[in-house]
């Protein structure tokens, strides 16, 4: 991997999740010491263990004393099963990975009304009329990259940053159910209306109406998602409504 000076943590975590993604690294392969990632990469070694510990908690490696950092793999969920015909192990990982996000992010979301600042809300603000403009354009790669961000944008609300890397993990978890297999126009104006309620809430310093609004907007898009399974149609080319 050859030196880049802005090089940080998070962009480190990144690199080596896609070379694992893509094969590249296999699970069962010993990543450098800290020390030695650190003199390849010119960066310290505090940027490297931050990393590693951000690929663990996404379940990428396993780090052991003795034993270093040893790829584990990528654990994703694979959503993809319904491709194989194997509806039920589709609606099932469904399933786990909208009751991980159903056990998290309400919480969060009532903590995170209760301590955002106005700085907070007009980041929040801003994602939602973002993504209200790349629906006109029918941008779906762009939609998906930013209901990803609203979520995480509301943990980091919170100003816990525990709860802030707990949810950036928790995105990586629940990738797979935004794939575009699984979009449609409906799912979209619901998710984009079910931001608009949160953000509501948030903005009114509601927790309880936040956690009410972040629980019914993942039960809807779970109910999307298992229906577009049973129908095995989608309907992304449908004209925006």
């Amino acid at each position: 991997m050859a030196p880049e000076a802005a090089l940080g943590p998070d962009r480190l975590a990144g690199r080596l999740q896609g070379l694992i993604e893509e094969g590249r690294l296999p699970a069962g392969t010993r990543i450098p010491a800290e020390r030695e990632l650190a003199e390849q990469l010119r960066i310290s070694r505090a940027s490297v263990r931050e990393a590693l510990r951000e690929l663990e908690l996404r379940g990428l490696v396993d780090r052991k004393p003795g034993r270093g950092t040893i790829v584990t793999g990528t654990t994703r969920p694979d959503l993809h099963a319904r491709q194989l015909g194997d509806m039920d192990e589709a609606a099932r990982l469904v399933h786990e990975v909208m009751d991980l996000r159903s056990a998290v992010e309400p919480p969060v979301a009532a903590r995170a009304a209760l301590r955002a600042t106005e700085s907070d809300l007009q980041h929040l603000a801003g994602l939602l009329s973002q993504a209200e403009l790349e629906r006109g354009r029918d941008n779906l790669a762009a939609l998906i990259e930013l209901d990803g961000a609203f979520h995480v944008a509301v943990a980091r609300a919170t100003h816990n940053p525990m709860l802030t890397r707990l949810l950036e993990a928790t995105n990586e978890w629940v990738g797979p159910s935004r794939d575009p297999q699984y979009q449609s126009t409906e799912r979209l104006v619901a998710s984009l209306r079910g931001h608009r309620r949160i953000l509501a809430a948030l903005i009114s310093h509601d927790s309880e109406a936040a956690a009410e609004a972040m629980a019914d907007h993942l039960s809807e898009v779970q109910g999307m998602i298992i229906d577009s399974l049973g129908r095995g149609t989608h309907d992304t080319a449908e004209p925006r409504p």
